[in-house]
Parts: structure tokens; C-alpha cells; sequence
């Protein structure tokens, strides 16, 4: 151990008083002072520090005098004046109504005129997305035939409702081709398709088919969809090589899952054709699978009037539902549109329901005309 180490041990292991003066002196001499602070002046406050007003400079000293004009109203924003709400609250609700229209079921519902959809339209009438779910849910409004309908059931209220809807749709469906060309979208959202049904339930067949013919185009809807309506449209113009080829490629592309439908309007278009073997055969299979009928329901609100009255009374027919069938043959001649080649038809499947009269003599037995 050298001499330094040492003294250092030594000089740890005895107290400060114990200490050689001269290593005593040595650690004195090496101590810092600290001095203490100065205390700081007080920070001044907004009251002792006056503000100068601010005064523009004139011409004089080389600065330019402002023209102060008449105030003017302000005016309220596009989105306001299209009375919508704000655009982050309009964009939540065209975001849901896009993830709605990727699926394609056609369910009706019992939505009266001033639907939830029909409402967020009012408000987001700027949205695209938001004006096709509410063209979707009002073409898909429940619009029933009265009970008990027959030849003299007076059906004005039904269309003029009927009639009513298809006008709000139409309106939306111009709004939002107007909007998606505004934006320069390439998207259909399947408008043609929409546009079409409310055609061929209005009666306008032309346009009905020019607009499925159109969306057929586009591919923006699934092609078996567009071609069960497009058979019918067809089949109601005259056409019935057209209506076949649609309806049985319609039968033959739509899924298992959804395909009643199709089921339907080629039943249809059988029994127009003469095959009313199929056509009978096809219509209570058909029946039978689609037990609360809400599949026939979705097919009937794409109809007009007539041809809804047509279905029911062929159903009713298939079904043996006599009484009911009869009703509605009847309200279904009543109609000033069916053509003579229909009537003869419809005349044909209601004089099959009247019951034959008695060989046996004697009173008549229930369900049986009288004996001539």
C-alpha cells in the first residue's frame, strides 16, 4: 500500500477534530460558497402594462386607408341550404346505407309513406347511397288488394297510393343520378334496375324494358334478377319467345336460396304460352315451398293491378281455393287492360272452376250447379 493510500485510510477511520491540520486546511481552502439569490422583481400584470390601441397608418405616412362597405348578411352553406344535416352526420349515414345495399334481398315491408329511409333522404339529400335504400324500401312497400275483392271492388284508393309511391321513387332516382354525376362516381347503384320495376308496376312496359335492358348492361345487379322481370315485361308486351328465353335463364342462373321467385314468373309465362300442364305443376310446387307467401308478395309489389289480380286468382286456382279464385277472375275481367288474348285465358280457368251439374236428378249437392 503506498504512503498516500494509507494516509487516506487513516484519515477515514478518525474524526474531523482528529484530523492533521494541514489535510484539514487543504479540504477548507477547496469549499464553495454558494451565495444565496437574489429575489426577483414582480412580473407585471395586464394592469401595468397599458395597451395602445392600433391605428392604421394614413396616406400621409405612406399606408392605404381601407374602404369599409355595408355589412352583408352571411349566407348559409350548401349543405344548409339544401336543408341537410352536417356533412360528418350525413357521411355516418351514407356510410350504413352502403353496407345495406350490398345485400340484395327484395323482402317487402309494411313501411307506411314517411319510412325511416324516406326520412334520412329528406335530411341527406345529397347521399347517393342514403337515395338508394330509400328507393329500395319504398318500391318494396306492401301495398294488399282489398279482402274478398271481386268484379265490383272498387281498387281507385290502391292505385292512387300505388301511384303515389312510384312518384317519391322516381324523383329520388333522378336526385341521385344527378348527384353521382355531380361527383363523377362510375357507380350504378343499380338505379336502371329500380327504375324499371316502378316502370313495369305503373303500366309503362317500353320504358320498363329499356330500363332492364339498360341495367342488364351495366351488370350492376345479378343477371338472373334482371331477367325474371325483364321475361314478364315481355310476356305482358306480347313478346313470348323473348319472355321464355329470359324465364327459363332465369330459373336456371338464380341461386337455390332465392329462386322461388323465378319459379313464379315462369309458371307465368307457361300458362300465357298454352302449357298449362307445366304451368299448373310448377305453380303448386312453387306454392308449397313458399309457405307464407312472402316470396309471391315480393313478386306482386313489381306489378300493376291487373296482373297482380291475375297471380292471385291463377294461384287460388292451382291451390283449389274455388270461391276465392272465382272473385278474382272476376275483378280481373273487370279491368279495362287485359286484351282479348288474356281474357280468353282468364275465362277459360274461371268457367274450369264452376262445378258440373248433376247426372243423378234431384236437388243439387253442395258444390254442384243445378241439374238444366
Amino acid at each position: 500500500m503506498t504512503p498516500l493510500s494509507l494516509a487516506l485510510l487513516i484519515g477515514l477511520s478518525l474524526p474531523h477534530s482528529e484530523l492533521p491540520a494541514q489535510m484539514v486546511g487543504r479540504a477548507a481552502s477547496k469549499r464553495v460558497m454558494i451565495k444565496p439569490a437574489a429575489p426577483r422583481p414582480p412580473r407585471p400584470t395586464h394592469q401595468d402594462m397599458p395597451v395602445q390601441p392600433y391605428v392604421p397608418p394614413g396616406p400621409e405616412e405612406g399606408g392605404i386607408t381601407p374602404e369599409v362597405g355595408p355589412l352583408v348578411e352571411a349566407t348559409a352553406t350548401v349543405w344548409a341550404q339544401a336543408g341537410s344535416r352536417s356533412w360528418t352526420g350525413c357521411s355516418a349515414v351514407a356510410a350504413e346505407a352502403g353496407k345495406q345495399l350490398t345485400s340484395l334481398a327484395e323482402d317487402v315491408n309494411n313501411f307506411q309513406a314517411n319510412h325511416h329511409w324516406a326520412i334520412q333522404a329528406g335530411e341527406c339529400p345529397n347521399a347517393p347511397e342514403v337515395l338508394a335504400m330509400a328507393i329500395r324500401s319504398e318500391l318494396m312497400r306492401r301495398f294488399d288488394l282489398p279482402e274478398a275483392t271481386d268484379g265490383k271492388s272498387d281498387l281507385t284508393l290502391l292505385e292512387e297510393a300505388m301511384k303515389e309511391s312510384r312518384k317519391v321513387a322516381f324523383d329520388w332516382i333522378a336526385d341521385a343520378q344527378t348527384e353521382l354525376g355531380r361527383r363523377q362516381d362510375d357507380r350504378t347503384l343499380g338505379l336502371e334496375y329500380w327504375r324499371g320495376r316502378a316502370l313495369l308496376a305503373s303500366g309503362d312496359l317500353d320504358g320498363a324494358a329499356k330500363a332492364f335492358e339498360l341495367a342488364l348492361e351495366q351488370r350492376s345487379i345479378e343477371s338472373w334478377r334482371l331477367r325474371r322481370l325483364l321475361a314478364l315485361t315481355l310476356l305482358f308486351r306480347g313478346d313470348l319467345d323473348g319472355a321464355l328465353i329470359h324465364a327459363f335463364r332465369a330459373d336456371i342462373d338464380a341461386p337455390a336460396s332465392d329462386r322461388l321467385i323465378a319459379e313464379y314468373v315462369l309458371a307465368l309465362v307457361l300458362d300465357r304460352a298454352g302449357d298449362t300442364a307445366s304451368s299448373r305443376r310448377r305453380m303448386k310446387d312453387t306454392l308449397d315451398r313458399d309457405g307464407d307467401l312472402a316470396r309471391m308478395r315480393s313478386l306482386e309489389v313489381a306489378l300493376p293491378v291487373h296482373e297482380r289480380l291475375y297471380l292471385r286468382a291463377f294461384a287460388q286456382t292451382v291451390r283449389g281455393e274455388a270461391s276465392g279464385a272465382m272473385r278474382l277472375w272476376d275483378a280481373y275481367l273487370a279491368r279495362p287492360e287485359p286484351e282479348a288474348p288474356e281474357r280468353r285465358l282468364a275465362e277459360r280457368h274461371r268457367q274450369a272452376l264452376t262445378p258440373l251439374p248433376t247426372n243423378l236428378g234431384g236437388p243439387a249437392r253442395p258444390g254442384e250447379a243445378p241439374s238444366p
